[in-house]
């Protein structure tokens, strides 16, 4: 005993095993990765969907427990949902850092919800990659720090943390699809028993499914990723090839200089020249100018609605084109 006693002890150098604050430690025995994986996914479904939660009591869904158990049902989707695709990606390099990634991100996105009242589309998201450091600088608040910290930095340290035991390749695969299966099994389930609340407040609200953190961000950004792959190869297709110059300007010698102000972020209706009580436009107003009041905007965005403003095929057309055209200015260069 004596024996076995003193063999269980061996000497370490100084320093060498020693855990610190910032090393993923093994005091706790290693867990099965769908802890981590079910975890991240219900704290993100239930805490980092505050805004979802805000719409649904500003809509007067949550008032009883038909819609209470609509709220259970929207949460239990986001839950199963984030579970299968993360099944996908439940490996030993891949995991931790996807986690991480997707738990500050809808930090991030719970905060603008919460603060500007905004939604997450693939308009949006093509916002952000256009914005430059002047624009977002000015977004940049204590109250973004603090929302980041509590609901995405803390939860993404749990998980750099944890200790997980990935084990052997051919298990690891096994389970994950165990996982995937389960999650889609879930996820049928719960839309096939709350089919009809599902579909009735979903066509009749329909900013709620742009409220749903995180696969509002993860739709949009494929959406905008896949844009290419569904137009045309080709390059841009011609428009107006016969357009030139008139009699008029020949005998001049010099093209004509085409100005175009743009505003694409006014609004008609606060426009004095068109009728707004206050005289916000009292220059154009002595201009006797004619005002379109009937046009609207392809988007609430300069990335869409400025490309959509100097394009032929209006408003209807131009989200859903297959090709790229040439657009006004393509026209008035070639006209001279």
């Amino acid at each position: 005993m004596a024996r076995l006693q003193a063999a269980s002890y061996k000497a370490v150098p100084l320093g060498q095993g020693r855990q610190t604050f910032f090393t993923p430690g093994r005091a706790a025995a290693a867990s099965h990765p769908y802890g981590l994986i079910l975890g991240s996914s219900v704290w993100i479904a239930i805490v980092a969907n505050l805004p979802l939660w805000n719409e649904l009591q500003r809509l007067s869904l949550l008032s009883g427990a038909t819609d209470w158990a609509f709220a259970g049902a929207l949460a239990l989707i986001i839950a199963a949902t984030l579970s299968g695709l993360l099944s996908v990606l439940a490996w030993r390099r891949t995991l931790k850092p996807i986690l991480i990634l997707l738990l500050l991100a809808s930090s991030v996105v719970a905060y603008f919800l919460l603060s500007y009242g905004i939604v997450i589309d693939s308009t949006m998201i093509v916002n952000a990659l256009q914005t430059d450091l002047l624009e977002s600088r000015d977004l940049l608040s204590i109250n973004l720090v603090l929302t980041l910290a509590l609901l995405g930095v803390a939860p993404a340290f749990v998980v750099w943390r944890h200790e997980v035991d990935y084990g052997p390749w051919r298990r690891r695969l096994r389970q994950n699809l165990v996982l995937f299966l389960a999650a889609l099994a879930v996820l049928a389930g719960t839309v096939v028993l709350s089919f009809q609340p599902l579909a009735s407040n979903m066509r009749n609200h329909k900013q709620l499914r742009y409220l749903m953190n995180p696969l509002n961000l993860i739709y949009a950004s494929a959406h905008v990723a896949s844009a290419p792959l569904r137009q045309r190869r080709g390059g841009l297709a011609p428009i107006g090839t016969d357009a030139h110059l008139g009699i008029e300007h020949n005998s001049t010698g010099r093209p004509p200089m085409l100005v175009l102000v743009l505003g694409e972020t006014g609004r008609s209706g606060n426009f004095g020249l068109n009728g707004y009580q206050r005289a916000t436009t009292p220059e154009l107003e002595r201009e006797h100018l004619a005002s379109f009041r009937n046009a609207w905007s392809c988007g609430t965005s300069t990335a869409t609605s400025v490309p959509c403003m100097f394009s032929h095929l209006g408003r209807g057309l131009f989200a859903d084109r297959e090709n790229n055209f040439e657009n006004l200015l393509d026209l008035v260069q070639r006209a001279g």
